[in-house]
């Protein structure tokens, strides 16, 4: 220390240790700032709510576009016999930050359908690729008379890139309640609000789509079926992506609801009765990032001990769905790690069930409906 001192004089030796300390709190401080990737720990839940009772803005939209009010009935059972309709949206939404669909059930006829069925709504990117943005389940409909309706607000910004210009909707409703007297009704509105986006829409990706390749007749994979495992490749297998460079944040949408009432067996429970699955019964999915289960779980569940009153089971507990509403969607963040995302793995996994049916589309066999997308933002 004295030979450097002497060296490069006292003066010089203190103003370089100075320095050098200036430069080491510099870097704890930005470590400290910097979160630190874990392979472990990638997937983390976003509090956001799947859908609101009340308009969220306070600001007036400045463009809003609502359909015809449609009548549901069954359509058919593909997704070749969905009912389309077109909308004409804003031709540049550059300069919105905000959509909102606004999601009206109704009444034709005498009064609304008698059953709680569900309801898909897709809309129709540029490429003719079908993305499900929103999915409700229909009320009991007895208790209503023909001026009921009911109104939810979903907001549904992220897919901005696909809701401008002529824009086509499919909709599918797995019901055969309608009738010449009554049955349930849907009107679309769609809501613009000006303003800067803080991040955009750079990236979807579509991982698992079960109403495409779904074998339960019900636009659903069946569960727990012998040599029909829901985790196949063809299912909820692995899946491989590409992610863009351009593509700084990354999320998933999870749409999964449960139906059937299938009494058999959640193999890893012990001692456990099956509560009717996959209708009644909560399950579990796991993340498998990268060949890396996560800690994050997911759980396919929702309380319906304050849902509104309704001629039927409305109040009992079910698989992401309650009778009359949209349904429990879920969001997870996705970290990077520090060279990008770039190629990566993902694979979702449910409990092991072993079903009671022998055949995928049998009456009350154990099923999911399951949508799961990617979206990957500039920001």
């Amino acid at each position: 220390m004295k030979i450097i001192m002497n060296i490069i004089g006292r003066q010089n030796f203190m103003l370089a240790i100075a320095w050098l300390a200036l430069l080491l709190c510099g870097c704890s401080q930005d470590n400290q700032g910097e979160k630190l990737y874990d392979p472990y720990n990638a997937v983390s839940a976003i509090e956001r709510l799947p859908f609101y009772f009340e308009n969220p803005e306070s600001r007036a939209a400045d463009v809003s576009v609502a359909s015809e009010t449609h009548r549901l009935s069954f359509f058919g059972w593909g997704e070749s016999t969905d009912m389309c309709f077109t909308m004409q949206l804003p031709d540049d939404v550059a300069s919105y930050d905000r959509v909102l669909l606004e999601y009206r059930m109704g009444a034709w006829g005498n009064r609304p359908g008698e059953w709680d069925n569900t309801t898909m709504l897709f809309v129709e990117d540029k490429s003719g690729e079908r993305y499900e943005i929103a999915r409700a389940i229909t009320p009991y409909g007895n208790s209503f008379n023909s001026s009921w309706s009911k109104t939810f607000w979903l907001d549904v910004t992220e897919y901005l890139p696909m809701l401008q210009g002529e824009t086509n909707f499919y909709l599918y409703y797995g019901g055969w309640d309608a009738t010449d007297k009554r049955a349930h009704t849907l009107t679309v509105t769609l809501h613009y609000y000006s303003g800067k986006p803080s991040r955009n829409t750079v990236f979807v990706h579509k991982l698992y789509d079960s109403s495409r390749d779904g074998n339960s007749g019900y636009r659903g994979w069946s569960y727990g079926v012998a040599g029909h495992d829901i985790e196949d490749d063809a299912r909820l297998g692995l899946r491989t992506i590409e992610v863009p460079e351009s593509v700084k944040s990354l999320e998933m949408r999870v749409a999964i609801t449960g139906h059937g009432h299938d009494r058999g067996t959640f193999v890893e429970r012990d001692n456990y009765i099956t509560k009717n699955a996959a209708e009644f019964d909560e399950n579990f999915y796991k993340f498998v990032i990268n060949g890396n289960l996560q800690e994050s779980v997911g759980h396919i569940f929702y309380s319906n001990a304050d849902n509104y009153y309704q001629a039927g089971t409305y109040r009992y507990d079910r698989a992401n769905w309650a009778p009359g509403n949209p349904i429990n969607v879920q969001y997870w963040s996705i970290d990077a790690p520090k060279e990008g995302y770039g190629t990566m793995t993902i694979d979702l996994d449910l409990e092991k069930f072993e079903s009671k049916m022998s055949q995928t589309n049998a009456e009350g066999v154990a099923q999911y409906i399951v949508e799961v997308f990617l979206f990957g933002f500039d920001k």
